[in-house]
């Protein structure tokens, strides 16, 4: 048996306003492309499909496409969870059309899989309870999956960390989803592999700046001696960075992070998806890189004009690039302007210079300009082009608050 997992896939998601869509239209067809070249017999998407809760129509139909072709016609189980940026109801809406394609979602950490069996040689749920499902796969060989949607105190429908301390609260959390958890694995079998997919915060993990946070004052991590010792492996979701963590007995514990680098905090991240290969309950897993999107390029501590046009002439033209200059004196506009051409993707650029060189020149210059101008110029410095109906509108929002 040999199964994908991944997680994080955030379509819909932009980059400091710039659209990423056809970036993430050619890393889920690698998906696809490694699901087949695989032959894995089962997909695990553990959260975050979406970036937004009403995530455009561009990235419903991308995602729809993607699990069809996933499923294989019905001959490949594909499982998806919500995570803490979808919407349970929204994201489970399609799930009567999933099934007839072996797509099985769960929204919520009380919803339980509706039964279906399609014939031989096409994926059944054969077994389902409260986060519990039990395949029967292509190959006639059978998987229970404790499968968690993103279980926060309101999808829980549990109050469980008010009017305490952080602490106290942390450990109500803890022995809430570890109960919950040990409730679910009775329905384990000691003849077949067990799986669990959750998307939440396991203590320790490395986050980067993608991901919303899911914790108040450390209220929603999770403890890895929290997970059922009986499990095979546990595919979780939410943190972008691919790292492995160990439960009771060895468990491996393991975030697929996402598949493209999604802040610059992520930058030169290799990216992949995990593929599980089981030798009856035993799980080996081994990681298939991605090649798929922009590289994203952050270079800090750039010292003077000519490490920087250094940086600019070699940084890849198809990566997102950042950088923070330190420069001996204040650019003027003009300057600016001709940096920003040296890359086609520069996004956000911080220059600084020795304040005790003089004073600030380049905002001296920017307060002699009109104040239309000045927003002129602060639009094309971020990569686009100020139409006259925008900055009419900043100049009326200007003079109402004055």
């Amino acid at each position: 048996m040999k199964l994908l997992h991944t997680a994080d896939w955030h379509l819909g998601r932009k980059l400091e306003g710039r659209d990423r869509i056809d970036e993430q239209r050619d890393v889920v067809d690698e998906i696809c492309q490694i699901a087949e070249a695989e032959d894995v017999d089962g997909i695990l998407l553990a959260g975050d499909v979406y970036d937004a809760f009403n995530p455009p129509a561009e990235a419903e139909k991308l995602y729809y496409e993607t699990v069809a072709r996933l499923s294989d016609g019905g001959r490949r189980a594909v499982v998806v969870i919500a995570g803490n940026h979808d919407n349970p109801e929204r994201l489970k809406a399609s799930d009567p059309y999933g099934r007839a394609l072996g797509v099985i979602t769960l929204g919520f950490p009380h919803d339980e899989p509706k039964l279906f069996d399609r014939g031989s040689g096409r994926v059944a749920c054969i077994e389902s309870a409260t986060s519990f499902l039990r395949l029967r796969l292509r190959n006639d060989e059978t998987i229970g999956v404790l499968a968690l949607p993103y279980p926060s105190e309101s999808r829980l429908r549990k109050v469980l960390t008010a009017h305490i301390d952080d602490r106290e609260g942390q450990a109500n959390y803890n022995r809430y989803l570890h109960q919950f958890m040990t409730d679910a694995a009775l329905n384990f079998r000691k003849d077949e592999p067990s799986l669990v997919m959750s998307h939440l915060f396991v203590a320790g993990g490395q986050e980067t700046d993608s991901e919303r946070p899911i914790q108040v004052g450390g209220a929603y991590s999770v403890d890895t001696m929290s997970f059922p010792a009986e499990a095979s492996y546990v595919a979780l979701g939410h943190l972008h960075r691919p790292q492995n963590f160990e439960g009771p007995n060895g468990l491996p514990i393991r975030y697929a992070g996402s598949p493209l680098q999604y802040s610059f905090s992520e930058a030169e991240q290799e990216k992949s998806v995990t593929i599980l290969e089981f030798d009856g309950s035993e799980c080996s897993h081994r990681t298939v890189p991605l090649r798929s999107g922009r590289q994203l390029v952050k270079r800090e501590g750039l010292k003077g004009r000519e490490e920087l046009d250094e940086f600019l002439d070699k940084a890849d033209p198809e990566a997102w690039v950042t950088f923070s200059v330190l420069l001996s004196e204040a650019l003027e506009i003009g300057a600016v302007e001709e940096i920003l051409k040296q890359h086609p993707r520069i996004l956000d650029p911080i220059f600084r210079h020795d304040v005790s060189t003089g004073e600030n020149e380049e905002k001296e210059s920017l307060r002699a300009l009109p104040l239309d101008e000045q927003f002129r110029r602060y639009v094309r410095s971020r990569g686009e082009e100020p139409n006259d109906e925008i900055v009419e509108m900043f100049m009326e929002i200007v003079q109402d608050e004055g």
